[in-house]
């Protein structure tokens, strides 16, 4: 009977959407690729975790060379397979279709809002404007009272016996 390994699902998804590998998982935990692999599944079949894997690196790809010619053991022999190196680096960041089409979702929502958003920067706007007007007519008035003091200083000063005018 196989031993049931006890590790924390919580730090395994976690681990997995920091971007660890499972093989690194798995030797953390002492336990098999396989083991973390599986709960790896549940979670993409649960949508906590997007369903991307790693780009592959360095791996070349074996392609044969067939011919219409007549098969015999000597042309089978004979025959070897071509090794093709990738000339394409691969790409990295791979986001998936669910992702992409969250991403299309959102835009679209945006879009609708926009004309609710225009409304209310126009609004916004009008307010800043009236603020603005309400601050010029305070200040107007605010030097018109300074004058008036000033003028009445002026004329309080004259009116006063001993007072040096």
């Amino acid at each position: 009977m196989a031993r049931k390994a006890i590790v924390d699902k919580d730090i395994i998804l976690e681990l997995l959407r920091k971007g660890e590998t499972t093989q690194r998982i798995a030797a953390r935990f002492k336990v098999s690729r396989q083991a973390i692999d599986l709960h790896r599944k549940e979670f993409i079949n649960k949508g906590l975790l997007p369903d991307k894997r790693a780009a592959r690196t360095g791996k070349e790809t074996v392609e044969f060379v067939s011919s219409t010619e007549k098969i015999d053991s000597a042309n089978v022999a004979a025959q070897k397979p071509v090794l093709i190196k990738s000339e394409t680096p691969p790409q990295e960041n791979i986001e998936s279709l669910d992702t992409h089409i969250d991403l299309i979702i959102s835009a679209f929502n945006a879009l609708k809002r926009l004309p609710v958003v225009e409304k209310e920067l126009k609004t916004l706007k009008q307010e800043n404007e009236k603020a603005k007007l309400e601050i010029e007519r305070l200040k107007a008035r605010e030097n018109k009272r300074i004058d008036q003091e000033k003028r009445w200083m002026l004329i309080n000063t004259e009116d006063i016996p001993g007072s040096p005018s």
